[in-house]
């Protein structure tokens, strides 16, 4: 049911009552994603957010916690995922994201985790796109939309219920099974990559041969190039000149131009 939890339209509802196929309190599910300090609560019946508040409690809606942990009057709820995990932007690809034209992550994200940075410091630290993980909750929107394949989502903990009605159904094994599953994936993914120092040491020695220090203009070389930046500038203003770049008719260009350079 995280389809429920993170839709921004609240299209699903997780709060449904089978008739005569499936009792949902025979099944495992997962933990909430609120706190709510009872001792601090008043359920004011006059007060717009806790009326709220006691409407979708049991309506797993991120769009209404975050107004209700903004306004709560006595401060005593707040959002808490059940879901730990990890979002990692993959940094090396970041040359294939174009956050201006496409914003697909910020726009898909139910808590608002995802941003564009805009200040220096931000964009030299994060790069051209950023996660803000507290806030996140790991549902791997993100993940799904991103066209170039440059966020990955990692899960890597989660609160699970028992079911409300204990008993040896067939489905617990199912659970069980594929929880040992993710754990034995996570086990292997998880590893930390072998370094291979001596290759490292190598690229460097060869960086430092191929590195070239660039050569500076003289000033009378800086003053032949803004003439000669002046001519073409001239050059390209010709209506004429124009006309043969549209219909890309380069041999009268280099002739006209070899003309227009030995006057």
């Amino acid at each position: 049911m995280l389809c429920a939890v993170v839709c921004p339209n609240d299209a699903f509802h997780e709060n449904i009552k089978p008739e005569e196929q499936i009792d949902l309190d025979e099944y495992p599910s997962v933990g909430k994603f609120y706190k709510i300090d009872l001792d601090k609560c008043i359920e004011d019946p006059k007060n717009e957010v806790c009326q709220l508040c006691l409407t979708v409690r049991e309506r797993n809606q991120v769009k209404a916690y975050f107004r209700i942990q903004k306004e709560c009057p006595t401060q005593c709820f707040y959002i808490e995922s059940p879901i730990k995990g990890e979002v990692i932007i993959k940094k090396n690809m970041l040359h294939k994201c174009d956050p201006q034209g496409c914003k697909a992550c910020v726009y898909i994200c139910p808590t608002e985790s995802f941003f564009i940075p805009e200040r220096a410091e931000d964009v030299k630290k994060f790069g051209k796109i950023a996660c803000k993980e507290d806030e996140c909750f790991y549902c791997g929107a993100c993940e799904n939309s991103c066209p170039d394949d440059l966020i990955i989502v990692k899960r890597k903990e989660i609160e699970i219920n028992d079911p409300k009605k204990p008993g040896n159904y067939p489905w617990i094994k199912g659970w069980i099974k594929n929880i040992k599953e993710i754990l034995r994936k996570r086990l292997i993914y998880e590893k930390e990559q072998i370094k291979i120092p001596l290759i490292e040491e190598e690229i460097k020695k060869v960086k430092k041969k191929i590195e070239e220090k660039i050569p500076q203009l003289s000033k009378e070389d800086k003053m032949k190039l803004n003439e000669l930046n002046e001519k073409i500038q001239e050059f390209l203003r010709s209506s004429k000149i124009r006309y043969w770049i549209k219909d890309k008719k380069t041999d009268k260009i280099v002739k006209e131009l070899n003309k227009f350079l030995n006057k």
